[in-house]
């Protein structure tokens, strides 16, 4: 054990640096797993029970925390100022707003936090109380454990020296955003989770969408946003790296390279970009040549994110067609950057919804099952073409007859097979929202946290957890219904204080606390 240990740790490491205190962390690693195996044997339930490979995993995550308290590498930091900022305290669900955790870094209360969420990283049907009993006991055990190892040891980490080097650069930034993604321990179950969930293959395109895109069950928060709150850069900068999640994606034509620089002309929004690219890649671009890729902001350039695709000769004609096709497939991509657009889909979608409350005089519909909510929708639609066609030329009637949609080809079939009650919510900012198993969700929400049955709390965890689902339409039950069931739902106590909700919804739904564009095409934003 101690071999793999060493090695996994290693891997692990920023390479080509070093720190003081690196070598004797192997060995409180695996002292720290062979406490955690004894102890979990004194554990009262079995919900913390882990497998051998598991509790190596969870021992180097835990170690890898002291040491970044410990000599003040600031990972942990910048989510406690998050969480502070949020929810006006640094740890949620463990300590309440105002309870000091004392001045100790490796402390308890940390430790606990940490096992909380990454239990749950770990076992992601996992529903665990933040005040598990199992839970504050271990944390005790083994925070006495790395205080006393962690006492004397030198200060001087490698992963401080790589963090703390230059950001001139924003390949030098980047480096840094792939190691925290892959390697550190706050991110890296996540990253394999991620990985796991889009094929299995850690392919560069989705690397980079889980280190600039994604967020995770650290409140809500992505790498480019621990990242940008570590690194001692400017305000400006900062904002930089936590927008790398709205990549600029279009096909660009190359329209010189002046040494390290290459300039690029979008050719979806016809903007001329300034892209770094360093005299050792300049040369991998041919002037007038078109590549498809993305890029993102830094200190007043523009660098590569990801992958790129290269055109090698595109007329024309062939250029207007991509951009079509880029358009009505992927607009809410081009929304990120074409604002005139993403402001004619918010026209869109405002038509759309007072089209909805027009219909069906409210914002939330329920429907017994997915073949009448289909065949509701569908009148719907047809009554709106219907109305439309008064305003249109008689020249251009059939061509608008034939765009109601066909929603028995448009809905997956479990959806339409669905019986237990089907929600759709009608999201005034970017469109309709369904929500299967309802009933089940409508039904707990109604018991306001009492005697709550088991499919009752799976339907209202897969509402609160579904990071398709708005915190708009959560709201919208717990105003009429209130958040007890939601506190039942995941073993949060009464003693905790109301702020578990927000804590929820930015941790399962953390996408929707950044930019959102309009679930719209861009030929249906042109109507």
């Amino acid at each position: 054990m101690k071999n793999f240990l060493s090695m996994n740790f290693r891997l692990n490491r920023p390479k080509g640096f070093t720190g003081k205190g690196d070598k004797y962390l192997p060995k409180i690693i695996q002292d720290l797993a062979l406490l955690l195996r004894k102890t979990q044997k004194s554990l009262k339930y079995d919900t913390l029970r882990f497998s051998d490979s598991r509790i190596r995993e969870l021992a180097q995550v835990l170690v890898e925390l002291a040491e970044d308290v410990y000599n003040d590498i600031g990972i942990w930091k910048s989510l406690e100022q998050y969480n502070f900022e949020f929810f006006g305290t640094k740890l949620p669900l463990t300590l309440q707003p105002n309870e000091d955790m004392g001045n100790h870094p490796i402390n308890k209360y940390r430790i606990q936090h940490l096992l909380w969420v990454q239990y749950q990283i770990i076992e992601p049907q996992l529903i665990l109380s933040p005040a598990h009993q199992d839970l504050a006991f271990l944390s005790e055990k083994i925070s006495n454990f790395l205080n006393e190892r962690f006492k004397n040891m030198p200060l001087g980490s490698s992963v401080k020296t790589f963090l703390e080097q230059p950001n001139h650069y924003g390949w030098d930034v980047k480096r840094k955003l792939i190691w925290l993604g892959k390697h550190s321990y706050l991110f890296r179950q996540c990253y394999h989770n991620y990985i796991d969930q889009n094929g299995g293959e850690p392919e560069k395109a989705i690397i980079d969408d889980f280190i600039c895109q994604d967020t995770t069950c650290w409140s809500g928060l992505g790498v480019i946003d621990i990242l940008a709150s570590m690194l001692d850069i400017t305000e400006k900068q900062r904002g930089d790296v936590r927008g790398w999640y709205e990549r600029h994606a279009a096909f660009y034509k190359v329209l010189s390279i002046n040494g390290p620089l290459v300039e690029m002309f979008n050719i979806i929004n016809e903007q001329p970009y300034i892209v770094r690219t360093g005299e050792k890649f300049s040369n991998l671009f041919d002037e007038q040549h078109v590549y498809f890729g993305s890029l993102v902001p830094w200190d007043g350039e523009w660098y590569w994110s990801g992958v790129q695709q290269k055109f090698n000769t595109v007329s024309d004609k062939e250029l207007r067609e991509m951009k079509k096709n880029f358009l009505n497939k992927t607009a809410r991509i081009a929304y990120r950057y074409c604002k005139d657009l993403a402001d004619k889909a918010r026209e869109a979608v405002k038509d759309h919804y007072e089209n909805f409350l027009k219909y069906h005089g409210k914002d939330l519909v329920v429907y017994s099952d997915g073949h009448s909510m289909s065949a509701d929708l569908q009148k719907q639609y047809f009554i709106q073409n219907k109305s439309r066609l008064q305003n249109v030329p008689s020249s251009s009637v059939d061509y608008h007859r034939n765009k109601v949609p066909d929603l028995t080809t448009s809905f997956p079939a479990e959806l339409l097979e669905s019986n237990n009650g089907v929600g759709v919510f009608f999201n005034p900012d970017e469109g309709q929202e369904i929500m299967q198993e309802f009933y089940d969700i409508l039904n707990g929400f109604k018991k306001k946290g009492v005697n709550l049955s088991g499919d009752e709390q799976n339907a209202i965890r897969g509402f609160i957890s579904s990071n398709v689902i708005s915190p708009r339409f959560v709201r919208k039950l717990i105003q009429e219904y209130g958040d007890k069931s939601i506190a039942a739902a995941f073993l949060i106590p009464d003693s905790v204080n109301n702020y578990f909700l927000d804590y929820f919804l930015r941790r399962y739904k953390g996408v929707f606390y950044r930019n959102r564009y309009p679930s719209i095409s861009f030929v249906q934003a042109l109507k």
